[in-house]
């Protein structure tokens, strides 16, 4: 039997705490696509396990592949859905012997840091779905978390190489398994049911390889990399390439890889995991500020730290009254009740912190056919924006986005496209400013549209205000969505 064959032969277990939220959520009736997405993009297992198998359903019926959760809890219904999830065996990294937690945690750490800069990359190069670029290198470390469950002796035999060699892991464990690990990890897309976008992403580097894939197998690469430091001389030799990819300067795009990894951290800290050293302290040895607590402590310490004068002081930053515009809005959430106010609120909050000074809040009427403008901030009486009324057909754009709960950002990149799609009345309002626009819920029944732009055209909104205001907007539909 092949390593393929005998990776594939048995699920891959899911982490106890997100297995738990989920397995929870799936049996309720008012559980939102948006909450069970933001469990799944916490696991690779549970990523897999959907994703695997909606494709296996799609390749059946001869169904286009499916690469967003969003498309496939659609399409497997919410029955199949939790019976899926409680399905899952799962684990926990507390009850594992040493090295296997090491493994272990080093592991979903890449996967989670590595997705984080995936998608980042794809929002900067406007990609027109950055999210399945997320879910394609969150799942690229799927065939070495498998072995470290199903031969966790050989995964410790090729850790210990890498680091004594410094390799990168996916080449020790070739050596190790005595097969082409690439090869390999491609011979599992089939079995998985993973989608064939991954396949590219995998794939060695060739001239054929799509700019999509180029992006997934850099920040995979690059996690590999940089867990012998952010100045390793592999990780420094893919500064270039990532520079390049993205359209910046070498110094601003390194500056982009090491945020996005502190922002990972925060998210590695969820799940009871310890971020790396290297996601803590930036090139210079200087803490990244974060939107949450960390907790230093708990984490390996920073080699740099020592070095730095600075760094005695950083456990404090933390604390600090000003932690950040999520944990902000968070905090003046938890002090106000009823709809309306936490709204208010959360404009507010997007006004204030993203100078998005541009407000619309299109209502669905009763029957849902109609969005109607009801509320709007920083508009001119004249402005079609301020009294847009658009009856919807179900196949629009508005429509679509009402059914995925996604926010999408309308940007020069993909306007055209976009406009195509939507009522001319509401084409105009729409043609020359960028717009976030997000889906709205409340005691989770959708009610419309929030529509919002920054109306200074020389400062148009960047991939972090996008990510920025999807954290807000999570916020906000947490407290206008609680948990029965």
């Amino acid at each position: 039997m092949s390593w393929a064959e005998r990776l594939a032969s048995k699920p891959v277990p899911a982490l106890h705490e997100p297995h738990a939220r989920l397995s929870r959520l799936v049996g309720r009736d008012d559980t939102t696509h948006w909450q069970i997405e933001d469990i799944l993009r916490r696991d690779p297992a549970l990523a897999m396990a959907i994703l695997g198998e909606v494709n296996r359903q799609a390749r059946r019926f001869g169904r286009e592949e499916v690469t967003t959760f969003d498309g496939a809890i659609g399409l497997l219904g919410r029955e199949r859905l939790r019976d899926l999830v409680r399905g899952l065996p799962e684990f926990s990294i507390p009850l594992l012997d040493d090295l296997q937690k090491i493994g272990l945690r080093t592991a979903f750490g890449r996967a989670l840091e590595a997705a984080q800069q995936a998608e980042d990359w794809a929002l900067i190069r406007r990609e027109p779905v950055a999210e399945q670029h997320y879910h394609a290198a969150l799942l690229a470390l799927m065939p070495e978390i498998a072995l470290w469950h199903q031969a966790p002796e050989l995964a410790v035999q090729a850790y210990r190489l890498a680091q004594g060699q410094g390799i990168a892991l996916a080449e020790a464990l070739g050596e190790v398994l005595k097969e082409d690990w690439t090869r390999l990890c491609a011979a599992l897309i089939q079995p998985w049911g993973l989608p064939e976008f991954l396949r590219d992403a995998w794939a060695p580097k060739t001239g054929s390889s799509s700019r999509q894939a180029e992006g997934i197998r850099l920040a995979t690469h690059l996690l590999e990399h940089v867990t012998h430091g952010w100045h390793s001389p592999r990780a420094l030799a893919l500064r270039p390439a990532i520079a390049e990819h993205l359209g910046l300067d070498e110094g601003a795009a390194w500056t982009r890889c090491e945020r996005n990894a502190v922002r990972a951290a925060t998210g590695l800290t969820a799940l009871g995991l310890r971020p790396s050293a290297h996601t803590l302290t930036a090139s210079g040895g200087e803490y990244w500020p974060l939107e949450e607590p960390l907790n230093i402590d708990a984490a390996p310490a920073a080699p740099a730290a020592p070095a730095a004068p600075a760094a005695p002081a950083a456990p404090a930053a933390p604390a600090a009254p000003a932690i950040g515009p999520v944990e902000s809005l968070r905090a003046a959430l938890r002090e106000i009740n009823g709809s309306n106010a936490l709204m208010q609120q959360l404009l507010k909050h997007l006004r204030r912190d993203l100078s998005l000074n541009r407000l619309a809040l299109m209502m669905l009427n009763a029957d849902k056919t109609r969005l109607d403008t009801r509320f709007s901030a920083g508009l001119g009486d004249n402005e079609r924006l301020r009294d847009l009324s658009l009856a919807l057909d179900g196949q629009d754009l508005f429509s679509a986005l009402l059914k995925k709960h996604q926010p999408l950002w309308l940007n020069a990149g993909n306007r055209p496209t976009f406009l195509a799609r939507l009522p001319e009345e509401a084409r105009q309002p729409l043609e020359n400013l960028d717009t976030f626009i997000a889906p709205m819920q409340v005691g989770g029944q959708s009610i419309g549209l929030l529509l919002a732009q920054r109306g200074d055209e020389t400062q148009a909104p960047t991939a972090e205000d996008f990510r920025l205001f999807t954290a807000l907007l999570a916020e906000g539909h947490t407290a206008l969505n609680p948990a029965r």
